[in-house]
């Protein structure tokens, strides 16, 4: 059993540049064995049809903007292989290989459950995804949230089911900015079910 960085890309966000990739990346192979990467397109299609896009048209976006950030990702890696680099990176398909996956069916539905029966944590998932969309709207409707909060919620059920998934002894979650909501479930403030094998890792 490894312990498993996973470097986390959200589609449409800006940030990703691919020198920043570059960073994310570099900084996370000299701390793990192996690094998932991840960029989410079904996840993000629920932000795009927040924003107004009709199903098919959102999907398609994500997609496109998932796609884009994984082959910066797929370069980054050629060029830290070539570099001698020892980690061993997995850039996983959602599709593909998350959505059938039982594991993270099953977490995903606990997640749900989490969502709808746990006001602190429904409040506090619901207000992140707010403050997401903000920069999209002057003024950010219930329904936007409502619909967009969903990317929060299958995120959370990807990172919980991964340790299963890969067999890991720890999953730590890199990032570029903190993730109080995160920090939070991992603790136990919600449920009081404290997760010790679920990391964070700030790299900026």
């Amino acid at each position: 059993m490894e312990n498993i960085g996973l470097v986390w890309m959200s589609a449409g966000n800006s940030y990703f540049s691919e020198s920043n990739i570059e960073n994310l990346l570099r900084k996370a192979s000299k701390k793990f064995p192996k690094c998932i990467v991840m960029a989410p397109d079904r996840p993000a299609s629920h932000t795009y049809k927040s924003l107004g896009y009709p199903d098919s048209k959102a999907r398609r976006k994500a997609r496109l903007n998932a796609n884009l950030l994984q082959n910066r990702a797929r370069r980054i890696v050629e060029k830290l292989k070539n570099e001698g680099i020892k980690c061993e990176f997995d850039i996983v398909e959602w599709i593909e290989e998350v959505i059938p996956n039982q594991r993270y069916q099953t977490k995903y539905q606990e997640i749900l459950g989490l969502f709808n029966s746990n006001e602190k944590f429904k409040k506090d998932a619901l207000k992140t995804t707010a403050n997401v969309l903000k920069t999209k709207f002057e003024n950010v409707p219930e329904g936007a949230v409502n619909e967009a909060v969903h990317y929060l919620l299958k995120e959370l059920a990807f990172v919980c089911s991964s340790l299963k998934i890969y067999n890991a002894n720890t999953i730590t979650y890199i990032y570029h900015k903190d993730w109080e909501i995160y920090k939070k479930f991992i603790e136990g403030k919600y449920d009081g079910v404290v997760r010790p094998k679920l990391k964070f890792m700030l790299i900026a």
